[in-house]
């Protein structure tokens, strides 16, 4: 399975990847990339990819993500999360990626950077929500296809495309 991300430019995503880091330590969980989902899930060819990542980031400069607020559902994928603001660019952004898609399934977009994986109660989500201080806007510069799956540590990156800022 390849998901399309959106992710940090390199200070932001160092910021983020400390968050993830000390969670995924305090709470036993896996380490992963920090990301907002543009797509998921497509069965496309790397070559295929690449031409899609070159075309949905051709005329993008570096993209600005604000914070609405912290949050935690029971989705694994979604244990606690910086749930962003579906601001114009960021939904035409998106728009545009699955435009690109040959035959694409519905995915219902709910732009968010998640900072744990793990089965919590809502009482320990809460907790870490209460203690948390993160930053309200992010730097995103580069679109990236995942092999992803459940098991976190063999996701892989198959294709990068950095924005033409």
């Amino acid at each position: 399975m390849i998901s399309i991300w959106l992710t940090p430019a390199k200070e932001d995503s160092a910021y983020l990847q400390e968050i993830v880091n000390a969670l995924a330590f305090e709470y036993q969980a896996p380490v992963f990339y920090p990301h907002c989902t543009l797509y998921s899930p497509t069965d496309l060819e790397g070559y295929e990819l690449d031409k899609i990542l070159e075309k949905a980031g051709k005329k993008i400069g570096s993209l600005y993500v604000t914070m609405n607020k912290l949050d935690h559902t029971i989705n694994i994928w979604k244990t606690v999360f910086i749930e962003l603001e579906k601001s114009l660019e960021l939904s035409n952004l998106q728009h545009n990626l699955v435009s690109l898609i040959p035959e694409p399934k519905p995915y219902d977009f709910l732009p968010h950077i998640s900072l744990i994986y793990k089965k919590m109660t809502a009482e320990q989500q809460e907790e870490i929500i209460h203690n948390l201080a993160v930053r309200n806007s992010y730097k995103m510069d580069r679109i990236v296809a995942m092999k992803t799956g459940p098991d976190v540590k063999h996701w892989e990156k198959i294709a990068e495309v950095r924005f033409h800022a």
